[in-house]
């Protein structure tokens, strides 16, 4: 992993945290990413990453904090103090009529990608953990293994997870960006219970593509090429 890499990073790996959370949904607005997950976007504000702290110590929410933006056609939500987006009614009414890539840093030390579709779960494992390897066809733990195995790496397995998501939405979530302005809001009930009251509001079908197969995963040295040229 390259310097400049692993400074894009830098807030994965941030020692501070005991946990974290974020999704990426295809194709709607951070506003409505915050709706999905059972906030009211109305009363969101513009905040960079220690305002949002303060916020969340200030009030001492015993639910989340979402700080929301946008990469290009897909949209965000990041959770430092929550886990929101790894609960399984979140995950449904994000992807609804889309899809949603779920990253989860756990505090327990166990880590898990999930892959939703239209409120539907596709795939979800344990990077690296082969017991957690889900039934075929399972393209996004192919890629991760061949991204660990093509350049293993002293940090944690979901540094592999980040960028194969870079790669198939074609934008990373770079520290910059984390540590920047975002759209927040509270999250205070139980997120699991906000997104399973949600009622289905479509039955669009999603406008997706799957991800590639491991050998057009770019090696190494395209990937750090691409995140240069974005920086």
């Amino acid at each position: 992993m390259s310097e400049t890499t692993a400074g894009q990073w830098a807030w994965a790996e941030d020692p501070r945290l005991v946990m974290w959370c974020v999704t990426f949904t295809r194709a709607i607005t951070a506003p409505e990413v915050l709706a999905r997950y059972g906030a009211d976007p109305r009363v969101a504000r513009l905040l960079d990453r220690d305002e949002a702290n303060s916020l969340y110590a200030e009030t001492a929410q015993e639910g989340s904090m979402l700080r929301a933006g946008s990469l290009g056609m897909w949209s965000f939500c990041f959770e430092e103090h929550g886990i929101t987006g790894a609960m399984s009614g979140t995950c449904t009414a994000l992807s609804e009529g889309t899809e949603t890539l779920s990253v989860l840093r756990g505090a327990d030390g166990m880590n898990s990608f999930a892959h939703w579709r239209d409120g539907r779960r596709v795939e979800r494992f344990e990077p690296g953990m082969t017991f957690t390897k889900p039934q075929p066809p399972h393209p996004w733990w192919d890629a991760v293994e061949v991204h660990l195995a093509i350049r293993p790496s002293p940090h944690s397995r979901l540094m592999s997870v980040l960028e194969v998501v870079a790669a198939h939405i074609g934008a990373a979530l770079h520290s910059r960006t984390v540590e920047g302005p975002l759209l927040t809001a509270a999250l205070v009930t139980s997120g699991e219970s906000l997104s399973r009251s949600r009622p289905r509001t479509t039955s669009r079908r999603p406008p997706g593509r799957l991800l590639p197969s491991p050998a057009s995963v770019p090696p190494p040295a395209q990937m750090e090429g691409r995140t240069e040229e974005r920086e």
